[in-house]
């Protein structure tokens, strides 16, 4: 529930998750209700009686509770939005510059870097689109069966090596950060800290 007290609205970004991930054309009449909802909160904040407007918030804030509550409608804060369009980075998700940007609408144009708060940046494209991730952090490195780097990520992700170029595998991953970069055709390449070549990689 939304204090009845407060006379004005956080700037916080709602968003239903669903239809921002699977990226939909049209909504269902839930989301489409839930959508109206948040707008119908923000409406609140013109009303010029206090008594009106706090009666508006305290009445639509409570829908928004119960939405929420049944899983209808997410919270999005632009932190949460962020990793989790880096962690589309590699993938076969199209757009999601754009996709979670358009989450923001309103809040200004996306930065051409952003940086997180584990060092890495990310570098735009006009679009919105992340074009390269610099500075990553890694938490393991080996070499597989064929000699080729096997890239383990702070997060998780695991990057392999997709092409036959000769990299030498450090042994100490202390400090080690990778550069990833797309290319053409849903291609990405790689570079270690450590070794000025940069290699094709692709996300397990």
């Amino acid at each position: 529930m939304f204090d009845t007290r407060v006379r004005s609205l956080p700037r916080l970004a709602l968003a239903v998750s669903a239809l921002a991930l699977a990226g939909a054309a049209g909504a269902s009449a839930q989301e489409q209700q839930s959508s109206a909802l948040v707008d119908e909160l923000l409406a609140c904040r013109a009303i010029a009686s206090d008594t009106d407007r706090l009666a508006c918030m305290d009445r639509t804030s409570a829908a928004l509770d119960t939405a929420m509550g049944a899983g209808e409608l997410t919270v999005l804060e632009r932190a949460r939005a962020a990793a989790a369009e880096r962690s589309t980075f590699g993938t076969a998700v199209a757009g999601a510059g754009r996709m979670f940007g358009s989450l923001f609408a309103g809040s200004g144009a996306l930065p051409a870097e952003q940086a997180y708060e584990d060092g890495a940046v990310a570098v735009r494209t006009e679009s919105g689109d992340i074009q390269a991730l610099l500075g990553v952090p890694v938490r393991a490195i080996r070499a597989d069966h064929q000699g080729r780097a096997v890239v383990t990520l702070a997060d998780g992700q695991v990057w392999r090596q997709t092409d036959a170029r000769r990299i030498p595998i450090p042994r100490n991953v202390e400090g080690l950060t990778v550069e990833i970069e797309r290319g053409a055709m849903s291609s990405h390449f790689m570079r270690l800290s450590t070794h000025p070549v940069r290699f094709r990689a692709a996300r397990d």
